[in-house]
């Protein structure tokens, strides 16, 4: 089977007809064409419906566009993270060394003027040769081979992008450096060479410090979120000089649907251990960092950035007196403080959050017999006196 059958008139409108049907319903029903690629057609669908989020643009760009299988979409970035990150490095010329959807490469051809995209599956190598002069405004050189063998012959390029595949052959989740493919410290030595600039993209499961510990070269940190979730985060690589890493600045932001920067924020390690935040019991609102915030880790940072007050110094959720309508997160106005006792819960439904606090949200809610859901929101935490409370609150739109 060959996904080129998916271009034939009949079956390209037989997929679109059914887009949004139950493809387990659909696999059920016999293939309207003896001839047709039926398992292929299903993963078309399939692979439309998890597009339609990701790469909302795509289905209706060009009706010969042919999605990669589920599993490559999967891991691909999103268009707008693909977008907010074809901004950070400067550049005319990249090379994207693991073309997988081909998302990234497509993204790059709005900054740069020239690019190559690398591909090891022969099938998606085709693909992206195949989609890419549907979606992008130049021809992009798509390579059939390994980030190992390409990098060997060539071109200096001004910015080299990874995003490194991080799951095996039996699909379990890999993390480390050294165990996803390609392995970029092994490649590291050939790529300082080559390129002017390296962006990869790393596992948010990571450590960021220790990542950049193992990395040595890196210059900036970007940890991206999107539609309420922490997507990406980037490491930029180059020149080939060991930079301190208190002094490597750090940015989480905010990201729309075009890609376009909501909030950011920016610090470095040594600014965060010098920042003195003022610590205090909870005032009118409280203020939770959205995930990308969370993950980047600068939470003295935010305390003095935005005028607001932690709980506990490892209590990271913040207060203050008045609104905070630029705060990167949650806002919430308080309405009680309350002892962690079912019978003294006010409500029998509630969303309720941990933060430095034992146990887990699934053992408390046991604990206090409390639904899940609704307008309300409790937050168990430990105070600057190491009281154990919970914070009921209600959304401050």
């Amino acid at each position: 089977m060959s996904w080129k059958q998916l271009l034939e008139p009949s079956i390209r409108d037989f997929i679109r007809n059914h887009e949004k049907d139950d493809v387990r319903k659909l696999a059920l029903k016999k293939a309207p064409g003896e001839s047709w690629p039926y398992p292929l057609i299903l993963d078309q669908i399939k692979a439309r419906q998890k597009a339609k989020l990701k790469l909302p643009r795509w289905p209706d760009h060009h009706e010969d566009i042919i999605f990669p299988p589920p599993d490559i979409l999967e891991q691909a970035s999103s268009a707008p993270t693909a977008r907010y990150k074809a901004h950070l490095v400067k550049g005319t010329s990249f090379a994207d060394l693991t073309g997988g959807a081909g998302v990234d490469s497509c993204a790059f051809t709005e900054t740069y003027q020239s690019g190559t995209c690398v591909e090891q599956d022969q099938n998606a190598a085709n693909l992206i040769a195949h989609n890419l002069p549907l979606l992008c405004r130049y021809a992009v050189k798509v390579h059939h081979g390994s980030a190992e063998d390409f990098v060997q012959q060539m071109e200096p390029v001004d910015l080299v992008y990874l995003d490194p595949q991080r799951r095996n052959i039996n699909k379990k989740g890999l993390y480390r450096l050294e165990d996803c493919s390609p392995d970029i410290k092994a490649l590291l030595p050939a790529l300082s060479d080559k390129a002017k600039h390296i962006m990869l993209k790393a596992s948010p499961m990571l450590d960021i410090y220790q990542t950049i510990q193992a990395l040595e070269i890196v210059q900036a940190v970007h940890v991206v979120q999107w539609q309420g979730e922490c997507k990406e985060v980037l490491y930029i690589l180059g020149p080939a000089q060991k930079t301190d890493s208190r002094d490597i600045p750090i940015t989480a932001a905010k990201i729309n649907d075009e890609g376009e920067v909501v909030s950011d924020f920016t610090f470095t390690k040594a600014e965060e251990e010098k920042a003195e935040p003022e610590h205090t019991a909870p005032q009118k609102f409280l203020f939770e960092p959205g995930p990308a915030f969370q993950k980047a880790g600068g939470f003295k940072m935010l305390a003095q950035k935005y005028g607001v007050k932690k709980l506990h110094k490892n209590t990271h959720l913040y207060t203050s007196e008045q609104p905070c309508p630029d705060f990167p997160g949650r806002h919430f106005k308080i309405v009680d403080i309350l002892p962690v006792e079912r019978k003294s819960l006010p409500v029998s439904q509630a969303h309720l959050t941990l933060r430095n606090f034992p146990g887990t949200t699934d053992d408390l809610r046991k604990k206090l017999k409390l639904k899940d859901g609704g307008d309300d929101y409790l937050f168990a935490c430990t105070l600057q006196d190491e009281r154990k409370i919970l914070i009921h609150t209600r959304k401050n739109v």
